[in-house]
């Protein structure tokens, strides 16, 4: 049997079905009657299933399935009258209009409830099919309405295809089916010569009119891969697509927003091409190292016993606030001497006195941390703890 994709038109929702459609043929697919009008036709069935997906009833007034006919390529039938429709609807009955290519369908009573309980099937058996290859348009209107509303028309439609009596298009398999991330896989079918085809996967549309089978290498993540035949009048033609799918074990993703309520795990490299934003503390490993060419923080520092080192220039922009250097808790000197900061501003160096970075030395208290600025012996800041023992002299020209 030969499922056919349900073609909805566009509008308002309002306007939509209030039923769900799912069309086969048989066979699968119809094959168009030999094009000599004294040949015999070929005969095909359609089965229209029907469903209500909501759990609100709707009722249902009518349904009216125009079925084109005649000898062009958009034709369906060759004659209306000889096909035999029914409907499994309690109830129900089912006619011709002749005038307007219509099957009917209507109840008893004024209406039928459908439920999600209540599916039925549509069929239209022993059509005489057009002698030309295409495309033929089959249009559905339900009347239906929810509640107590007026009863509104609401159209879908489906594309049938009539094909070559000798054409096929069978048995696509891919190979594996399962892979490991990275695998490979090999794509066989077969298909009859009166036809051009194509393979559709994700980013990649080949033609492989003279292929029955193709290897594709190197598959990251799950993928689904369509073969597609065409045939028939150019300006009329008819599709057949088939697909298959290859499952991949830990698969490359590409998502859009991902949302997880439990622990990430990477064993690998994580990389952000955007802004990462951390809402909760954010911990490295003692034994581990962030490296970065920039990093804008409100407050940094280490554990006692560990050390934050700066290879390269450390930039104090515009602040209202306070520029703190302290021990942190360190017995030794926090910044190494020999490297320098510059200075955008005065600095206080706790005597009342105030450094730009100038030459020239200044400490404070001998029994507190000292500061020295660029020219002492040592050069760029060094800050001391504990304090040094008292001393009227300059502070020494190595620590």
């Amino acid at each position: 049997m030969s499922l056919v994709v349900q073609m909805q038109d566009a509008g308002l929702a309002a306007q939509d079905p209030l039923l769900s459609y799912t069309v086969t043929t048989t066979p699968s697919p119809l094959k168009a009657s030999p094009e000599n009008p004294q040949a015999p036709e070929e005969t095909g069935e359609i089965v229209i299933s029907v469903s209500r997906q909501s759990g609100t009833p709707a009722d249902l007034q009518s349904i009216r399935l125009q079925v084109p006919a005649g000898t062009m390529s958009v034709d369906l039938a060759t004659d209306l009258a000889k096909i035999t429709p029914r409907i499994t609807l309690t109830g129900w009955t089912a006619r011709l209009e002749s005038a307007a290519k219509e099957f009917v369908f209507t109840p008893t009573a004024s209406h039928t409830p459908i439920g999600p309980d209540t599916g039925f099937t549509i069929q239209l058996s022993d059509i005489p099919v057009s002698r030309k290859v295409g495309t033929a348009p089959i249009t559905l209107t339900e009347s239906s309405r929810i509640g107590n509303a007026d009863f509104q028309d609401r159209t879908t439609a489906f594309n049938i295809g009539k094909f070559p009596a000798d054409f096929y298009l069978r048995n696509f398999l891919c190979e594996p089916s399962i892979i490991d991330n990275g695998g490979d896989v090999k794509l066989t079918w077969e298909r009859s010569a009166n036809a051009t085809y194509d393979l559709l996967y994700p980013g990649v549309e080949r033609d492989v009119t003279n292929r029955t089978s193709l290897e594709i290498e190197g598959i990251k993540s799950d993928t689904t891969f369509y073969l597609r035949a065409t045939t028939g009048d150019p300006t009329n033609p008819v599709t057949r697509i088939l697909s298959a799918q290859v499952s991949v074990l830990k698969p490359d993703l590409d998502i859009g927003n991902l949302t997880v309520n439990g622990t990430i795990t990477a064993n690998g490299t994580v990389t952000a091409n955007g802004p990462v934003q951390a809402n909760d503390t954010v911990t490295i490993a003692a034994d581990k190292t962030l490296d970065v060419a920039e990093i804008h923080v409100s407050e940094i520092y280490a554990k006692s016993g560990e050390k934050v080192t700066f290879n390269d220039k450390v930039h104090f922009g515009h602040t209202s606030g306070e520029v703190t250097l302290d021990h942190r808790g360190f017995p030794e000197q926090v910044i190494t001497a020999g490297h320098t900061i510059e200075l955008r501003t005065a600095l206080d160096d706790g005597t009342a006195r105030s450094l730009n970075g100038a030459s020239g030395n200044s400490w404070g208290d001998r029994n507190a941390t000292w500061v020295q600025t660029n020219g002492g012996p040592s050069g760029g800041i060094i800050i001391h703890h504990p304090p040094l023992p008292p001393s009227t002299e300059q502070p020494p020209n190595s620590e």
